[in-house]
C-alpha cells in the first residue's frame, strides 16, 4: 500500500514537471496569458513541484498529511490570484480595505513562498526573509536610525502578497518566470545528454601535456560545466567525482583536490556563455543586455581560471606530480569529435543569437531544441535508443531544480519591498558612508563583507540581491561607475560560496574528496583568492571588462593582471623555476601588491617597480635554478 502511494506521488510529481517544462517551453513562442498571469501560474507550479519533492522524503505519515495541505494551499492561494486578477489590479488598489479571504491569501503567499524556500535550501535564508518581514512590523519600535516608518498590517500584506507590480509578484519572479528557469533547465539536460564527459575529454586534452593534468583536467571541465549549469554544488557533484578522485590517484592531497574542484566550480558562475541566474538578475537591474554581462565578465573569467590552474601545475611541480600514462590514455580523440558538434554548436548558438540582438526566452529555446535533435540525430544513428530515456529525467531534475530558484525568487521580493517601504534602502547607504568616513576602498570593503557575510549558506541569486538593493546606490554616488558597482557585488555574492565557516562549494568536495570540510573549505579559499581581488580591480579599472574601456587599454590591462595572476600563484605555491624561500615569496607579494594598484589606480611608477622587481628575483631563480627535491 505505502508503495503504491509512493508511486503515484513520483507519478505526480514527474507529471507537474513536465507540464511545468513544456508550458515554459510553450510560452516562450507563444505568450497566451499576461505576464502577471504568467508569473503566477510559475509561482503555483514552483511551489506545488517543491512540496512534492518533498513528499517523496517525509517518512511519517503527519509529514505527508503536512505536505498535502501545503501542496492544497499553494493552489488555492495562487488560483485565487489568477481568478481575481483584475480586480486586485482595477478594483482594490493598494490602499483599499482588503477582505479577510484577501488577507489570508496573501499571509499564505509570502508564508508558503519561505516554506518552499527552506524545504529547498535549508534554513538560512528563510530565516533573513523572516528577520526582514519582522523589522517591516515591529521596526517603529526600535530606537535611533535604524527605526522604522510604523507601515500596518494590511498594507504590508498588499505589498507583499498581492501587490501585482511588486513583492511576491516583482521583478524578480518574472527573471525567474522568463529566463531562468529555462536556462536551468537547458544546463539539465546538457548534463544528461554526456557534457560532463564532453568536458572532461576537454580537460584532459588541455591537461595531458601538464604536471598538473588531473587538476587541469578539474579546472577546464569545471570552467565549462558551471558555465551551463550556473550551479556551483551540481558542478561539484558532476564534475568531481570524476576529477577529485583522479587528483588524489596522482599525489595531490584530498584536501588539495577538493579545493581545486570546488574553486573551479566556483567560478563557472562568472563564466560565460551561461553564467547562472544571477547574471540574468544583474543584466535586468543594470539595464544592460545580458550579451554586456557575458562580454564584461569574460576577462574576469579568464584570470581567475588562469589562477586555479597556475595553482594547480605549481603544486604539482612542488608534489613532484607526475600525469599517469593510464590517465592520458583515457582520453578518446574519436569521442571528442564525436561528441563535440552536439555540445558545442548549441553553446555558439546561444552566443550568437544573443550577439544577434533576440531575446534570453527566445535564444534558449532554439538552443534547447538544436540540442535535442543533434542528440536524437545521434541517437538513431548509433542505435544507442537507451539513451532516449536520460532525456526525460533531464527534464524533471531541471525543472525541479528551476522550482527551488523559482521559490527563492519570489521570497526576495518581499525582502526587497522591505528595503523600500522601511526606508533601510535609505539608512543603511547613509550607515556604511558614515563608516568608510567618505573613502571608496573602504565602502568598496564594507560592502564585500555585507556580501560574504550575506551570502554564507544562501544561494548566489540571494547574495546578490540583498546587497545590490543597498550597497550598490551607494558606491554610485561615491563616484564608481554603476556597471563595475553591478560586477563588483556580482562577483563577490558568486565567490560567497568559498568562504568558511558556510562554504556551499566545500561541502560536496569534502565529501567526494574524503577530506576535512574545514580544511578544504580554508584551501579553496586560498586557491579562489583571485577571485576576491577581481571585483576591486574592476571598479578601478572599468577597462578590465571587454567593452567598458578602449580596446587598447583593455588588451595592457588584460596582459598585466595575467602577469599579476602568475606572480600571486608563485607566492601561494612557494614555487616557479624551483622552491621559492620566504624572502622571495615576500619579494612576489610586493609585485603582486604594485602591479595590483597600477591596474586599480594607474600611476606607471607601481608598474616599473613590480616589473624590476620580479625582473630581479626571476634572474635570480634562474641563476640558482636547482633539481626540486620533495
Amino acid at each position: 500500500m505505502e508503495t503504491a502511494k509512493k508511486n503515484v506521488v513520483q507519478i505526480l510529481m514527474v507529471g507537474v514537471a513536465l507540464i511545468m517544462a513544456l508550458y515554459h517551453l510553450v510560452y516562450t513562442q507563444w505568450m497566451l496569458i499576461g505576464p502577471i498571469q504568467h508569473q503566477n501560474l510559475h509561482y503555483m507550479m514552483a511551489l506545488v513541484l517543491v512540496f512534492l519533492w518533498t513528499f517523496t522524503r517525509q517518512k511519517t505519515t503527519f509529514g505527508k498529511a503536512v505536505v498535502v495541505v501545503l501542496i492544497c494551499l499553494s493552489i488555492y492561494a495562487t488560483a485565487y490570484m489568477f481568478i481575481n486578477y483584475s480586480g486586485l489590479q482595477e478594483e482594490r488598489g493598494p490602499m483599499l480595505d482588503l477582505t479577510g479571504q484577501d488577507m489570508f491569501v496573501g499571509v499564505l503567499l509570502v508564508g508558503l513562498g519561505i516554506e518552499a524556500s527552506r524545504r529547498s535550501f535549508g534554513w538560512v535564508f528563510p530565516i533573513v526573509a523572516m528577520c526582514f518581514i519582522a523589522y517591516a512590523v515591529f521596526g517603529h519600535y526600535l530606537p535611533g536610525p535604524l527605526q522604522s516608518p510604523n507601515i500596518s498590517i494590511d498594507e504590508l500584506l498588499v505589498s507583499y502578497g498581492l501587490d501585482l507590480s511588486g513583492g511576491i509578484y516583482g521583478q524578480v519572479l518574472g527573471i525567474s518566470a522568463n529566463y531562468i528557469f529555462l536556462f536551468v533547465l537547458f544546463g539539465s539536460l546538457l548534463g544528461a545528454t554526456g557534457a560532463a564527459r564532453f568536458f572532461n575529454q576537454v580537460g584532459m586534452l588541455t591537461g595531458s601535456k601538464l604536471d598538473g593534468g588531473p587538476a587541469i583536467t578539474a579546472v577546464v571541465s569545471s570552467a565549462l560545466m558551471g558555465s551551463v549549469t550556473g550551479s556551483v554544488m551540481a558542478n561539484v557533484a558532476a564534475t568531481g567525482a570524476f576529477t577529485i578522485p583522479l587528483m588524489k590517484k596522482v599525489g595531490y592531497k584530498p584536501y588539495q583536490a577538493g579545493a581545486i574542484e570546488a574553486a573551479a566550480s566556483s567560478g563557472g558562475q562568472i563564466m560565460p556563455p551561461v553564467m547562472g541566474a544571477t547574471a540574468f538578475v544583474m543584466a535586468e537591474l543594470a539595464e544592460v543586455p545580458y550579451v554586456t554581462v557575458m562580454a564584461a565578465a569574460l576577462i574576469p573569467s579568464l584570470l581567475y581560471f588562469l589562477s586555479v590552474g597556475l595553482y594547480a601545475q605549481f603544486q604539482a611541480k612542488r608534489l613532484g606530480i607526475r600525469m599517469d600514462p593510464s590517465d592520458i590514455a583515457a582520453f578518446s580523440l574519436r569521442a571528442f569529435i564525436h561528441d563535440a558538434p552536439i555540445f558545442v554548436l548549441p553553446l555558439m548558438a546561444i552566443i550568437a543569437l544573443l550577439v544577434m540582438g533576440y531575446s534570453p526566452m527566445f535564444t534558449i529555446f532554439w538552443a534547447m531544441m538544436l540540442l535535442l535533435v543533434l542528440n536524437i540525430i545521434d541517437i538513431v544513428t548509433s542505435k544507442k535508443y537507451d539513451q532516449l530515456t536520460k532525456i526525460l529525467p533531464a527534464f524533471i531534475d531541471g525543472a525541479v531544480t528551476g522550482a527551488k530558484i523559482g521559490v527563492t525568487c519570489a521570497v526576495l521580493g518581499p525582502i526587497m519591498t522591505t528595503v523600500t517601504k522601511t526606508l533601510l534602502g535609505i539608512k543603511i547607504p547613509q550607515l556604511i558612508v558614515m563608516w568608510s568616513h567618505g573613502s571608496i576602498p573602504l565602502a568598496l570593503f564594507i560592502t564585500m563583507c555585507v556580501c560574504l557575510i550575506l551570502g554564507m549558506g544562501v544561494p548566489t541569486l540571494a547574495a546578490y540581491l540583498l546587497v545590490s538593493m543597498v550597497g550598490i546606490p551607494v558606491l554610485v554616488n561615491m563616484g564608481v561607475d554603476p556597471f563595475a558597482a553591478h560586477m563588483f557585488v556580482f562577483v563577490f555574492a558568486c565567490f560567497s560560496c568559498l568562504t568558511p565557516p558556510i562554504a556551499l562549494a566545500a561541502l560536496p568536495a569534502a565529501g567526494i574528496a574524503e577530506s576535512s570540510y574545514m580544511r578544504t573549505a580554508l584551501e579553496a579559499s586560498m586557491v579562489g583568492a583571485v577571485g576576491f581581488a577581481i571585483p576591486y580591480l574592476v571598479v578601478g579599472r572599468p577597462a578590465l571588462m571587454l567593452g567598458q574601456g578602449p580596446l587598447a587599454e583593455t588588451l595592457i590591462v588584460t596582459i598585466v593582471g595575467a602577469f599579476t595572476v602568475v606572480a600571486f600563484c608563485m607566492m601561494i605555491t612557494g614555487y616557479g623555476l624551483r622552491v621559492l624561500n620566504v624572502v622571495e615569496r615576500w619579494c612576489l607579494g610586493v609585485v603582486v601588491a604594485l602591479c595590483g594598484l597600477w591596474i586599480a589606480i594607474g600611476h606607471i611608477s607601481f608598474l616599473i617597480t613590480g616589473l624590476a622587481v620580479f625582473a630581479a628575483l626571476f634572474a635570480f631563480q634562474l641563476k640558482g635554478r636547482r633539481k626540486v627535491t620533495v
